[in-house]
């Protein structure tokens, strides 16, 4: 029981003076935990962006409106599909 004690006490000590060399060299604190992510998740990531790019390109295009009526009376045209004509 005191083996576990003293060694979690010796374990905090460590942590304690790696935290106190991080306060004092920023750069080894990001040397320490700094990590490449995965490349599977690289390109998952890759992968939704342009897949959530190519919807948001088309969706205004894609809109069913063009037939509907621009004004509410009964002489009105159908509205145009481009306002450039």
């Amino acid at each position: 029981m005191m083996e576990s004690f003293a060694l979690a006490k010796a374990i905090e000590l460590q942590n304690r003076a790696r935290e106190e060399e991080w306060r004092r060299n920023e750069d080894l604190f990001y040397i320490d935990n700094a990590r490449d992510p995965s490349p599977l998740l690289v390109w998952l990531l890759r992968m939704l962006a342009a897949m959530r790019g190519h919807g948001t390109a088309t969706k205004k295009a894609d809109r069913l409106e063009t037939s509907q009526s621009a004004c509410d009376r009964k002489d009105c045209f159908p509205q145009a599909a481009c306002s450039r004509m």
